[in-house]
């Protein structure tokens, strides 16, 4: 049985329409007498103008005329028939509607910000106001209880399957608000906060809450400062794409080999991607998404525009992309089903990928609690190996216990017993009873390990005191070393997760992550050694978009490169890696990333191992912006940034992976840099103490 608004203020009601039949919507409308009301229900919800190119544009620019104006009533009913009119909150000062998906990243973060509003403003009785959810991409009635639910929704939520609801207010995204005061004029449309730049940017945190300023205006009686904001989100698509069969490209044929191949591993039922493009319904569904996003080459996230080949590419040529494009253009032909290749058969992501369990399983201690909102959180997690003697890894999986929060995971080895130290000083594991907050096993980090160790302790485990040993994305489970290739850990190590918790806009836990790690019993004769390529920088000035800095090391051995892993925080623009041969001034370009985000910490490997000759160097050089067009920086002031481990720092190196014979590169570069950071510390106290900063 559906539940009705009468037994929850967070159940769902339905625009009774029947979805294909738009002359006998059941929704009663009043005043199609105006002129507006008439373009709403008999032009854009039948897509009249959803199909040109400017039709998105068309219909913004129409609620922008909205604004300042009576908007008709419009009266919707839940599924058991039920009542609810726009006209029936004029008690209130205000009224919100809100166009949410639950499938939109965007449009969940937007959840917690809302329900905090409606605390603030919505108290039941005369003079609170009234919120309204709806809800168009939805299978049914029964999910979009179940999403509301686990969403924690405060405020009504109605289902709208035909899209009157959205064609009636002009809304093309979600999610996208809209004010009316007492007397159903729209005072505001547009976005409920400023935390995204675009669709895939993400700042840190908003620092203008469009919605909030706007609601305290229109109860008190204000103008709106801001009345318009363009939403950012997903495209709420106002007409439903009639299925054509044939067409020069194909779904089944020509487009569904390149999900399988670029897409499908993350969009699936039961991972990480926001919503599935396993099926020709699916791509249907995102195929503007499809066409644009792949274009601008944002989608499949691969930077990589140069260097050498890599075994783990995930880009799309420029001819699938075109194809991708033709397809949308030709109206998205379904094609012949018996053209489509097989299924792919995943293997289960919580189970591990090998012939035989592992040989050490680290689990969870305990249950970590991700609050509603804020910043991302990072945070490291160490358990000791109790290892008497050193180990030779030859695989490793990380397995995430809530795919939804988990971003990405960075595994570490410590030799020195620094980071148990630190997590012994430094772990929350119990709330301190403040109500929404991270708390759990392990302790907050910055983007790094959280911590500077002290070097004027005895270092244990000198010639090899740790470590990068893999990083773990959607997508990518495992990492298995080269044949014959093994990662020497040394005795009395410990192992650290350093998590990426993502807010998904409701509280999360993780209670289940687990680290599977195969050995090897006989020592090998070929070991994976990493290199540290630092840059020079110290600091990097404000207001600078192209502020450069580079670095170069001497290869101490005969060796070959199998990994790079280059590692920025949020300024981070471009990165570039070359090898320069022995008694040569050409430069050999390895690896080249012209949209580095830090959200997506890649794993890049060579095709084939590259040769590295003792004595030739590696070079490397990365760009910051740190400027106000940076959407990534944190909010606030421009302001001059150091080299350091904290979010608010920067960093710029690259993790480089040999195969070699050695046991070790001598000094490890690791513990160069820790003394590094110690100096780059002094510095900025001293440069502020001087009045630079």
């Amino acid at each position: 049985m559906r539940n009705t608004m009468s037994q929850t203020p967070c159940s769902p009601a339905i625009v009774s329409a029947p979805r294909r039949l738009f002359p006998m919507l059941g929704v009663l409308v009043a005043g199609l007498a105006f002129w507006d009301s008439v373009i709403s229900l008999t032009g854009l919800a039948r897509g009249k103008d959803a199909d040109k190119p400017d039709g998105a544009a068309a219909v913004a620019a129409a609620s922008w005329s909205r604004i300042g104006r009576v908007v008709p009533p419009i009266e919707l009913r839940d599924t058991a028939g039920k009542r609810w009119s726009l006209s029936s909150a004029q008690d209130a000062p205000a009224t919100v509607v809100a166009f949410l998906n639950f499938n939109c990243p965007v449009s969940n973060q937007s959840v917690p910000v809302i329900n905090s509003l409606v605390a603030r403003f919505g108290k039941e009785g005369v003079g609170g106001v009234t919120f309204v959810a709806v809800v168009c991409d939805a299978a049914d009635a029964a999910e979009v209880d179940r999403l509301a639910v686990e969403a924690g929704i405060g405020c009504r939520v109605f289902f709208d399957p035909g899209k009157v609801a959205a064609a009636h207010f002009r809304a093309t995204t979600t999610p996208q608000v809209f004010v009316f005061d007492h007397n159903r004029v729209l005072r505001y449309s547009g976005l409920v906060n400023n935390l995204y730049a675009s669709r895939l940017v993400r700042r840190p945190k908003a620092d203008a809450d469009y919605l909030a300023d706007a609601l305290a205006s229109v109860v008190a009686g204000k103008a709106v400062a801001i009345k318009q904001t363009t939403p950012i989100g997903c495209p709420l698509e106002l007409t439903v794409r009639p299925v054509i069969q044939r067409g020069g490209v194909e779904f089944h044929r020509d487009i569904e080999p390149l999900l399988q191949q670029h897409c499908q591993q993350c969009h699936h039922p039961g991972d990480v991607a926001p919503f599935s493009l396993m099926t020709f319904d699916h791509a249907v569904q995102w195929a503007a998404d499809m066409k644009s996003y792949t274009a601008d080459r944002l989608m499949p996230p691969w930077p990589v525009t140069g260097g050498l080949p890599l075994k783990n590419d995930l880009a799309l040529k420029p001819a699938e992309i075109e194809l991708i494009g033709r397809w949308v253009d030709e109206g998205c032909p379904q094609g012949d089903p018996a053209d489509a290749p097989p299924p792919l058969a995943f293997t289960n992501p919580d189970e591990w990928h090998a012939s035989r369990p592992p040989d050490i399983v680290l689990k969870m201690p305990g249950t970590f609690h991700l609050a509603t909102q804020g910043e991302d959180h990072y945070r490291m997690i160490v358990f000791p190996l109790n290892n008497p003697e050193e180990l030779y890894i030859e695989r490793i999986q990380f397995i995430p216990g809530n795919r939804r929060a988990i971003h990405h995971c960075m595994v570490f080895y410590d030799g020195t017993g620094f980071l148990l130290d630190a997590q012994k000083r430094r772990e929350n594991p119990l709330t301190s009873g403040a109500g929404d907050e991270d708390y759990g096993p392990g302790y907050e980090t910055g983007m790094s390990l959280g911590f500077v160790p002290d070097l004027t302790k005895p270092l244990r485990n000198a010639d090899n005191p740790g470590g990068s040993l893999m990083g773990w994305v959607p997508g990518v489970g495992q990492l298995d070393f080269p044949p014959g290739v093994r990662r020497l850990v040394p005795p009395d190590s410990a192992i650290a997760l350093q998590m990426h918790y993502s807010r998904t806009g409701k509280p999360e836990i993780d209670d289940s992550s687990r680290l599977g790690i195969w050995l090897d019993k006989k020592p090998p004769r070929l070991f994976s050694l990493g290199y540290l390529l630092d840059t020079d920088f110290r600091l990097i000035p404000k207001g600078n978009a192209n502020f450069k800095t580079t670095g170069s090391l001497e290869i101490t051995g005969d060796c070959h490169l199998w990994l790079v892993t280059p590692h920025m925080h949020r300024l981070g623009k471009e990165f570039r890696v070359w090898h320069q041969p022995v008694g040569s001034p050409e430069r050999i370009l390895l690896l080249e990333v012209t949209d580095y985000d830090f959200n997506w910490q890649h794993r890049y490997l060579p095709k084939d191992p590259y040769p590295l000759t003792k004595g030739s160097r590696l070079h490397v050089e990365a760009i910051y912006d740190n400027s106000a067009g940076n959407p990534r920086r944190l909010p606030g002031p421009l302001r001059t940034v150091f080299l350091g481990e904290e979010t608010e720092d920067e960093m710029a190196f690259a993790v480089v992976a040999t195969i070699s014979k050695e046991r070790s590169t001598g000094k490890v570069p690791f513990h160069r840099y820790f003394e590094k950071l110690i100096e780059a510390k002094a510095f900025r106290i001293a440069y502020e103490a001087i009045g630079k900063e």
